[in-house]
């Protein structure tokens, strides 16, 4: 049928990295559960996916299982807080978070955002 207007999503049934990676966390939050607040469980992360949550640093981070760590990203101070403004510019800095439900944890995640990893299909 030539000219036939396609309702309903977008991609359709075509098998995307994103979907899978999204699939595969519906699948642990369903056999983990989120708690009462809509924050994911850690046993529920999956390994190198970055989630939307709230924390002290940044509001996105990327999930670290083998260090068990949430890695932020966030501009913070100033080199010299006391040359301000005058002393340059802000300063970026790598910074981790532990997970909420951990002692001292200052990350919850929320929500998966699904972002390809294209490190898998280039085979370094």
């Amino acid at each position: 049928m030539k000219g036939a207007v396609s309702f309903g999503r977008r991609g359709g049934s075509a098998r995307t990295p994103a979907k899978a990676l999204a699939a595969r966390q519906n699948i642990l939050i369903r056999w983990h559960g989120k708690n009462e607040d809509g924050v994911i469980p850690e046993q529920a992360l999956i390994d190198g996916a970055w989630y939307q949550g709230i924390g002290r640093s940044a509001p996105i981070a990327l999930w670290d299982a083998a260090h068990a760590v949430f890695r932020t990203m966030s501009w913070s101070s100033f080199p010299d807080p006391a040359l301000f403004p005058e002393g340059g510019r802000r300063v970026y800095r790598l910074k981790q978070e532990r997970h909420s439900f951990r002692e001292g944890g200052t990350f919850s995640p929320m929500r998966l955002i699904p972002i390809y990893h294209h490190e898998e299909k280039r085979g370094d």
